[in-house]
């Protein structure tokens, strides 16, 4: 028997006690309000407010994170981002977020940041989207921080493309260690590269999971008997830990009549059932249920039916066995290949086949067909 009970497993409970990662020193340190003389006050207020078109309020208020003396080392660091094509507007955005940029080296803090995204084949709106998006990439340490991260990510992307346009979506990950930890169970337990390529690209949100959460759905979806090897694995893992809308989505099922054990066969057979929304789910088995007259039980068997679209599949061929039934050409409608099948399958066996027929039945699907991509 599984070590995980199926009721245990269909009910997910999170570790309430999560443990996060406590900021570095260095955050700390910038975080805390600078502590400066009068005068230095005042020149800080007044370079905030011309250089940077802050408001006196946000300048107050920024002020007390940084200290400036002088302008030669924030006008050159200003001029660094200008010279790379940052807009006056994007540069407020960076420095109202990380006033401590304008303290830094620009030649030797930030330069070198800059260039390792445009040598990796960033392009300049790709750089001002990165840097603009999450200025606190700037201050990571290029060869300890960025390099890594940026090696560990392309690992499972593959191409300097892909990575940078990860980059653009989720850099805040660069500052967790989570991610890499999760990746690292996730080889350990027979996950390939590629499948974690596809959580990267499609998923990422599920690499960022607390670890003992993220270990502890990996291991009951293997005690399950999800093999790691596989897609479904990745899809089943995804939908495993969306916390809240699991619940929820077991709630449904259980209304329209599935059984708990109806609910874990259905979600080893295919997972991206428990992926569909709660409206989605609701509107399919109305209509097999209700309208069609089925057992829901059905659809546990062929959870594939959940996931195709009521519009432009289910409903137009629907109609058409419909007819079919009327005219006694076929005997049960109640039966999953018609809606399985491809569209060419579907013309062959149940619309062309019938020679008398074939026209008003051809005209009837694609009504409805078009009827449905009109609303």
């Amino acid at each position: 028997m599984f070590r995980y009970s199926r009721r245990a497993f269909l009910c997910h409970n999170p570790n309430p006690n999560l443990t996060f990662t406590k900021p570095s020193p260095i955050l700390n340190l910038l975080l805390q309000p600078f502590s400066s003389s009068p005068q230095n006050h005042t020149f800080t207020l007044n370079y905030l407010i011309q250089n940077l078109a802050f408001s006196p309020e946000t300048a107050s208020k920024i002020s007390t994170k940084v200290n400036l003396t002088n302008s030669q080392n924030p006008d050159s660091v200003l001029a660094l981002f200008k010279s790379h094509g940052f807009s006056n507007s994007q540069l407020s955005t960076i420095i109202k977020t990380c006033p401590i940029l304008l303290t830094y080296d620009p030649n030797k803090t930030l330069l070198p940041k800059l260039n390792f995204l445009l040598q990796k084949g960033a392009s300049t709106s790709d750089l001002i989207d990165i840097i603009t998006k999450n200025p606190r990439f700037l201050y990571l340490s290029l060869h300890k921080s960025i390099t890594p991260f940026y090696d560990l990510v392309k690992r499972f992307l593959l191409t300097d493309e892909s990575t940078i346009a990860s980059l653009k979506l989720h850099v805040c990950l660069i500052y967790s260690r989570t991610p890499s930890r999760n990746i690292q169970f996730l080889i350990q337990n027979g996950v390939p590269e590629s499948k974690v390529g596809i959580l990267y690209r499609n998923w990422y949100i599920v690499l960022t999971q607390n670890p003992p959460v993220f270990e502890k759905a990996v291991m009951e979806l293997i005690e399950l008997g999800f093999n790691p090897k596989t897609t479904f694995f990745t899809v089943a893992l995804r939908a495993k830990l969306m916390k809240h809308r699991w619940q929820t989505k077991v709630d449904v099922y259980k209304k329209w009549g599935w059984s708990e054990e109806d609910i874990v066969s259905a979600f080893l057979r295919y997972p991206w059932c428990m992926m569909a929304s709660v409206d989605k789910i609701e509107a399919v088995m109305k209509f097999f249920v209700d309208h069609i007259g089925w057992d829901s039980r059905v659809l546990a068997k062929d959870p594939v039916l959940i996931m195709m679209s009521l519009e432009k599949r289910v409903i137009p061929r629907a109609f058409v066995l419909k007819y079919l039934e009327s005219k006694g050409l076929v005997k049960d409608t109640k039966l999953v290949r018609p809606f399985i099948v491809t569209e060419d399958v579907f013309l062959k066996k149940f619309v062309n086949c019938f020679k008398e027929e074939a026209s008003y039945l051809l005209k009837l699907y694609e009504e409805k067909k078009d009827v449905s991509n009109s609303v």
